[in-house]
């Protein structure tokens, strides 16, 4: 396992990693933390490969190309122009991304309250269920406890009955 530490080296692994990934027979990669962000390829095999990369402004969304800029010439103003015109849409389009992404994520947390709200619902008729239910089998044994205490009074209230009449 390949490690590193500056942004060189990451870039130069992550890029080594994806062609070994690749598996291409008789084509390797090497990489020598000595010389940071630098690789050896040899392609010992039978099949072309093209390797093209950018790590220079490496995630800024091609400002790299306002350093190139050169508006001594009519020509080189169009070019500029061209350029820029580039990176607005470029803008454009990285703004349509976090637009879409954004109303992903609110329709996600949309659902996914209504989802909590649901269960919460559910658990609380479930609880409510039960709660109905033990008030039930309360009712249920406490009749059933009067009427055996009526029971048994009625059962002691009859020798007194029967004795009474022998008086």
């Amino acid at each position: 396992m390949l490690s590193g530490s500056s942004t060189d080296d990451l870039v130069a692994i992550g890029l080594k990693n994806a062609i070994d990934g690749l598996g291409i027979a008789g084509f390797s990669v090497d990489y020598d933390s000595a010389t940071p962000g630098q690789l050896v390829f040899t392609n010992d095999g039978a099949a072309d490969l093209a390797v093209t990369g950018q790590f220079k402004n490496a995630g800024s969304g091609g400002l790299g190309l306002l350093s190139t800029i050169d508006v001594s010439s009519a020509s080189g103003a169009a070019q500029a122009l061209s350029n820029i015109e580039g990176l607005i849409q470029s803008g454009i389009d990285a703004a349509s991304e976090f637009g879409s992404a954004e109303s992903r994520i609110a329709i996600q947390n949309t659902f996914v309250g209504k989802l909590s709200d649901a269960l919460r619902a559910g658990i609380g008729s479930m609880v409510d269920a039960d709660m109905e239910e033990a008030s039930a089998r309360l009712q249920a044994l406490q009749v059933q406890q009067q009427l055996g205490i009526q029971s048994l009074s009625i059962a002691n209230q009859a020798p007194q009955n029967i004795l009474s009449l022998f008086r």
